[in-house]
């Protein structure tokens, strides 16, 4: 297959489906030629597409498509199980498709309408050429940055805290050794923020970190 597919290919087996009506922003036409997935969205993405009630109706119809996928090799480097979850109880059924996903190598999307399945082929389709750094976290790389991005992981710490705590403290190291009196003395922080600012820097990681720490000898008292 040509690098510059620009239709999402549909298996013949997806006619009549509701939700190939609302895929209006991509383009899209039934293959010409038998093939394995329910729906080609690039070069190397594919999807196949089930609904919980005909699960229920014919446990063992997946299987054997995601087999028959999975045999295809390296053909693939992403398939998707797109699940139309239409029965209300379907905790039990969607508990299957999960394992049967994770077992053939899929990545499982549901949807509870037509619209939002087709919506997710859309997206795939668009964003098949883009890396994961679109929709990755912009991370300012300076000093400021990284310790801003750290410091608001201890919720519920913010950008405007951080901006207290540097005009405060000379340091990083300087917040982290800083006692819990020296961190209510920063006008805006709170009682809250700074028992958990405290207890972040200072608490044992784990358990055993805690039992180790309980059982080590006090410090010796230095002579008078």
């Amino acid at each position: 297959m040509s690098g510059t597919l620009k239709h999402i290919l549909v298996s013949e087996r997806q006619r009549g489906n509701p939700l190939l009506e609302h895929i209006r922003n991509v383009p899209w036409r039934y293959a010409t030629t038998p093939q394995t997935p329910d729906y080609i969205l690039g070069d190397r993405n594919c999807a196949l597409f089930i609904s919980v009630r005909y699960h229920l109706l014919k446990p063992q119809y997946l299987g054997r498509r995601l087999a028959e996928l999975k045999a295809e090799g390296s053909r693939w480097s992403l398939r998707v199980l797109l699940c139309l979850v239409d029965a209300d109880d379907a905790t039990r059924a969607l508990h299957e498709l999960n394992v049967l996903a994770v077992r053939q190598d899929c990545v499982l999307f549901l949807a509870h309408g037509a619209r939002e399945a087709a919506r997710y082929l859309e997206c795939f389709k668009a964003y098949e050429k883009n890396s994961a750094a679109c929709i990755r976290e912009r991370v300012d790389p300076s000093h400021a940055g990284v310790v801003s991005d750290a410091l608001t992981t201890v919720k519920p710490v913010n950008k405007t805290d951080v901006a207290t705590l540097s005009s405060r403290f000379a340091t990083f190291g300087d917040v982290l050794k800083a006692s819990l009196e020296d961190l209510r003395a920063c006008p805006g922080l709170g009682d809250r923020k700074c028992a958990r600012l405290h207890d972040a820097f200072n608490l044992p990681l784990s358990a055993a970190a805690q039992a180790a720490r309980d059982a080590s000898p006090p410090p010796p008292v230095p002579d008078a």
